[in-house]
């Protein structure tokens, strides 16, 4: 796995022996140069040369930096020349952003929670997503800036509803290739946002409680009436069935 920062090792190999007389060189990078002849760098400070075996020798850069990346370099042994373009991609190189993140934005409008950050000299392209309540809310990459190799993203996310939980930090996770790049960060927001959902749920539950206690009540009203109309009606057939009987006495 190539990184900046750390050591690349090139290595050239040949077919026969290699001659004392015969001389070895490397050329390459981003302006195609000499970088080293019969074991003398341009730079000792980047380059160093080994001869490994009597038929294979190669060159380190010490410290990779994104100017040697996507260059093509090569081996010689006299006139015989053997050369390769150091191309890198999701499977060969990886680089993580140099800080957390930058021009990080998170604001309430209108009811709209929206967030909006920005990862810099990265590679491969991250994957980032919120994760808010145990909830996983993809972000979308609203603008990408390439240098040779390394990235700028910037991610951006609306939501109805808050991006983090009551009185803790906003927690966002990337994947850069194989690697999981974790952001926690803090905001400005308190739980204001969440009490009005909990005073309508309260609310709605009083109205629930009143309405079931007036209904019970118009049952209980009700079915009072109705008793009190069949003791009269009992009361009153009771009274004349007692006329009828004294009259026909």
């Amino acid at each position: 796995m190539i990184e900046i920062g750390k050591e690349l090792k090139l290595k050239c190999k040949s077919l026969k022996d290699i001659p004392p007389h015969k001389s070895r060189q490397w050329r390459g990078g981003e302006d195609n140069k000499l970088l080293c002849y019969d074991g003398v760098t341009i730079d000792s400070q980047k380059y160093k040369e080994e001869i490994k075996s009597s038929t294979a020798y190669e060159l380190t850069v010490k410290k990779v930096s994104e100017s040697d990346l996507q260059c093509p370099y090569a081996c010689r042994i006299g006139f015989d020349i053997d050369q390769k373009n150091l191309n890198v991609n999701e499977e060969n190189f990886i680089h993580m952003p140099n800080r957390n993140a930058t021009n990080f934005i998170y604001e309430q409008q209108n009811g709209t929670f929206r967030l909006s950050f920005e990862l810099q000299k990265v590679y491969p392209k991250p994957v980032c997503m919120v994760i808010s309540n145990g909830t996983i809310k993809n972000m979308t990459v609203t603008d990408e800036v390439k240098s040779r190799v390394l990235l700028n993203v910037t991610y951006g996310l609306e939501s109805d509803e808050p991006l983090y939980k009551c009185l803790e930090p906003i927690t966002i996770e990337c994947l850069i290739g194989k690697r999981t790049h974790t952001i926690t960060t803090e905001h400005t927001f308190g739980c204001k946002t969440s009490q009005p959902n909990e005073e309508t749920g309260k609310m709605t539950s009083g109205v629930a409680i009143c309405l079931a206690f007036v209904i019970i009540l118009l049952i209980l009203i009700v079915s009072a009436i109705y008793i009190w109309k069949m003791s009269i009606t009992s009361c009153g057939d009771i009274y004349v069935k007692v006329r009828r009987n004294d009259i026909g006495l």
